[in-house]
């Protein structure tokens, strides 16, 4: 693939995503400091923020990924362009992976500007973790049942689990730390993401 053509395919899934993901994301911070103090906040205070609240950003910058690929209207579009879904599955992940680094690394600027004491680095690469956790969920889930709404609200229930449930400490990696088998979990999945992201139509 030619490098010109590479852009502007990634210049045309930024263009067709970031309504879906990056704005909804960003608004949620902006809601965050309303619901959840963000000032003189410990390390052990700032990771339940970070893992309770800015993780959330993963369900709207991976759950919707592949929306555009559940309308039937679409099919021509998808059927015959020259580059794989899995391939544009791909690309939209990594695409958002960077949005949430740059959106969580924001966030803690932010926190550490309010009197916050954590390390910046480690917890920002634990949030992620959880983020993705939360958003490849949500994904797996529109793939199969090929409906957006759908990975939304599988997402949130399995965030209300681990919020109120007793899952043990595999699920809070800002707190507890990335565990080998949250590694083996989120590489699962996203091998499951690969295989069922396909329009059952085609």
């Amino acid at each position: 693939m030619k490098a010109e053509n590479l852009l502007t395919i990634i210049g045309a899934n930024i263009r067709m995503n970031y309504r879906y993901t990056l704005l909804p994301a960003i608004a949620l911070l902006f809601i965050i400091p309303f619901v959840y103090g963000t000032t003189n906040l410990d390390y052990l205070q700032s990771a339940d923020c970070l893992e309770r609240m800015v993780a959330l950003i993963g369900i709207p910058m991976f759950t919707p990924l592949i929306r555009q690929e559940h309308f039937r209207g679409l099919y021509e579009t998808i059927a015959f362009r020259q580059v794989s879904l899995r391939f544009i599955v791909l690309l939209r992940t990594v695409l958002s992976i960077i949005g949430s680094i740059l959106l969580i690394s924001a966030f803690e600027i932010y926190m550490r500007i309010c009197g916050c004491s954590f390390s910046l680095f480690p917890y920002a690469f634990r949030t992620l973790a959880a983020s993705m956790t939360l958003g490849f969920i949500g994904l797996l889930l529109s793939s199969i049942v090929q409906n957006t709404i759908g990975g939304y609200l599988c997402a949130f229930c399995f965030y209300l689990i681990v919020q109120t449930g007793n899952l043990g400490e595999l699920f809070k990696p800002v707190t507890n730390g990335i565990q080998f088998m949250l590694v083996l979990f989120l590489g699962g999945i996203s091998l499951a993401i690969i295989y069922f992201c396909k329009p059952t139509y085609c």
